[in-house]
């Protein structure tokens, strides 16, 4: 993963950090928990990034947003999306499909943010180093040992294979392609073996534990009525307004997932506050979609940010600084749900051309709000031109015509003017 991440953006502006978004993207939505993704991927990327130019609260900053998002990212969306489709009743392809749109949105904006950030900063691209030159093909190639039985597991779950079954299939393949790679059955392979069943059985614990923490939770919640109480005390505090409600659950979950894992963060949540928004009538899969991002992204939410700290300590940064930084960095994510509520077609459900329109529309509307978070297109943006990009951006990711053509209206006007500006500061007269 990391020497495709480095092929794949080499000699680009902000390669250390685009590296780092798909890198930890590619690792985050494999190991379901932000923070220990961080840990992981953040001794590589972190130093590169800094060596690149990027201050230390900003690396660390990407680097938690990133791994926070990867598991947002289908297919596999860490283990909190199998207990969705679980407690959902749906098959985990549906949990994909209206994942997709939400998390290309979410990382394009990253992506978008990197760039601008090194725009801005005036950082140059580094000198591609020795490794950098080996051929993407080759390292597919290498890599494919890897690469088919990921590709086997996603074919398994996509055919209705139960997560326990695709996993062990996969194992197997994964022992079978790597023999036939190397040609060999060693005595390390022996050893690596073992080692990984072990450290496999150590990683169930966690999991477990969550799963049974929540379960008490779920069970105390529901013999004290307590879990009814907070859902109707959503219901009725909103007094029936949805964007109130979602307000409200919203809030709940960032404060209910702020310092659990995921996956628990997900199971306290789904017991909670998704009933909340099912009474009033939003669809279930929609409802838990809702909070699961806010599950997710409370690893990035001061003053609990659990995944920012763990960047922060890697980067030799401030961890408030870093907090907020990855807050600001990550404010798409807070803003999708809300969108693909009021907006079906981000969830890829509706007609084609709807589906089309919401895609190409939502990556206009990342675009304006990566300009707005950053303060930055071609210059440096005043504040009154990051409002209007700001209102661009929401009214690109609503769906609909209207509010498109607005936005559209708005970005253009927003973009004209950003010239304008760049030329006058390097026409000869200024």
């Amino acid at each position: 993963f990391f020497k495709l991440a480095r092929r794949l953006t080499a000699n680009m502006r902000a390669a250390g950090a685009k590296t780092a978004v798909i890198f930890s993207t590619l690792l985050g939505m494999i190991s379901g928990s932000a923070a220990g993704n961080v840990a992981v991927t953040g001794t590589l990327t972190i130093p590169m990034m800094k060596r690149e130019g990027y201050q230390s609260h900003q690396a660390g900053a990407i680097e938690a947003v990133v791994s926070t998002g990867g598991q947002l990212m289908p297919p596999v969306m860490g283990a909190a999306a199998f207990i969705m489709a679980e407690i959902v009743g749906v098959p985990y392809a549906n949990v994909m499909q209206a994942a997709l749109v939400p998390a290309l949105l979410f990382f394009a904006s990253l992506f978008i943010v990197v760039h601008l950030q090194a725009a801005k900063s005036g950082l140059k691209p580094l000198p591609a180093e020795a490794d950098d030159g080996e051929p993407l093909v080759m390292i597919i190639l290498r890599g494919g040992q890897y690469i088919i039985p990921f590709a086997a597991l996603i074919a398994m779950m996509l055919n209705g294979y139960s997560p326990f079954k695709a996993s062990f299939i996969s194992i197997i393949i994964l022992l079978a392609a790597h023999i036939i790679w190397t040609r060999r059955i060693s005595l390390d392979l022996m050893t690596k073996s073992a080692r990984a069943i072990t450290q496999g059985a150590k990683s169930v614990i966690p999991i477990a534990a969550a799963c049974a923490a929540a379960g008490i939770i779920a069970g105390t919640l529901s013999i004290t009525g307590l879990g009814s109480k907070i859902s109707g005390l959503i219901v009725t505090a909103s007094g029936g307004i949805v964007l109130i409600a979602l307000l409200l659950t919203m809030l709940t979950a960032i404060i209910l997932g702020m310092g659990l894992p995921t996956t628990a963060a997900y199971l306290i949540l789904a017991t909670v506050v998704a009933p909340a928004l099912s009474k009033m009538g939003v669809p279930l899969l929609t409802a838990h979609m809702f909070v699961f991002f806010y599950g997710c992204v409370s690893t990035i939410t001061p003053p609990v940010a659990l995944a920012s700290y763990v960047a922060a300590g890697i980067a030799g940064a401030d961890i408030n600084r870093v907090g907020w930084t990855a807050f600001f960095y990550g404010i798409t994510c807070y803003i999708l749900p809300f969108m693909f509520f009021f907006g079906p077609a981000l969830m890829l459900n509706g007609a084609p051309l709807d589906l089309a329109q919401a895609f190409i529309t939502g990556m206009a509307g990342v675009f304006c709000i990566a300009c707005v978070v950053v303060g930055f297109m071609r210059t440096a943006l005043p504040v009154w031109l990051r409002i209007v990009l700001a209102v661009a951006g929401l009214a690109l990711l609503h769906q609909g015509w209207h509010s498109d053509l607005a936005g559209l209206a708005l970005l253009g006007c927003a973009i004209l003017i950003d010239r304008n500006r760049m030329h006058a500061h390097t026409s000869p007269a200024a």
